[in-house]
């Protein structure tokens, strides 16, 4: 018969892994990736994708420590974490850019005589035809950017998360079967998530692409700001900073 307590255990590890995908630096990579384009289905494809990324390389990284028995040093782990942060702060600035330059338009135009030159957006036209020649399902596939995306956020998060299973489990098998566990509840929660993200950005691009085009500079905001703040902690941790 199972061990009770080591059932209640993995089942505590299945929510810990939909809470991790709450984390602040997580939902500020996701939604710095989302668009309105591609709808809900593509935003369940990111989160999904980031979700297999990110438990990926926990369990590879994660499974090495247990196996060794060994935490990663110190000055890896804020290494991890130091990368993780640039990659949201690259992130946000393409998101950044992204929301500035998809419409905007430098007009020039003459009145008589006289030569004016103005900035305005154009919303992104919608055609009858080229709705209807993609008025069919696609399935969820995996996205390569949020995957790699995914992937480095693992190995920002896998040292924390090595001490803790090293401290709970009591074989190595039990570790691993662990970090499944929590890989696969920070893959739903990840999903889920992404879902919620991507409905305003969606309903926007419905009413008001002004409106999309602010949610997306909003987002990448948060991603740089975040990437920023993690990134100068990180960096002080290990001495870049004084």
């Amino acid at each position: 018969m199972p061990n009770v307590s080591l059932l209640a255990t993995l089942a505590l590890g299945f929510v810990l892994g939909l809470r991790h995908a709450l984390d602040a630096d997580h939902i500020a990579a996701v939604a710095a990736l989302t668009e309105s384009r591609g709808g809900l289905r593509r935003a369940l494809s990111n989160g999904m994708s980031w979700g297999m990324g990110h438990a990926l390389t926990i369990g590879l990284a994660g499974g090495t420590a247990i196996l060794l028995r060994s935490a990663f040093p110190e000055r890896l782990a804020l290494a991890f974490e130091f990368a993780a942060a640039l990659m949201l702060i690259v992130l946000g600035a393409v998101a950044l850019r992204g929301a500035v330059r998809d419409r905007l338009h430098l007009h020039a135009h003459r009145h008589g005589d006289v030569a004016h030159a103005h900035l305005h957006f154009h919303a992104v036209p919608h055609h009858a035809g080229s709705l209807s020649a993609h008025d069919h399902s696609h399935p969820v596939r995996l996205a390569l950017r949020p995957f790699l995306v995914g992937t480095v956020h693992g190995l920002a998060g896998s040292a924390a998360l090595a001490i803790l299973v090293l401290a709970t489990m009591p074989t190595v098998l039990a570790g691993c079967v662990y970090l499944v566990v929590f890989g696969s509840g920070t893959m739903v929660g990840m999903a889920l998530m992404s879902l919620v993200l991507s409905a305003p950005f969606v309903l926007a691009e419905r009413r008001a692409v002004g409106l999309s085009r602010a949610l997306r500079g909003a987002a990448g905001f948060g991603s740089l700001a975040v990437g920023l703040l993690l990134g100068w902690q990180a960096g002080r941790a290990c001495g870049l900073f004084g």
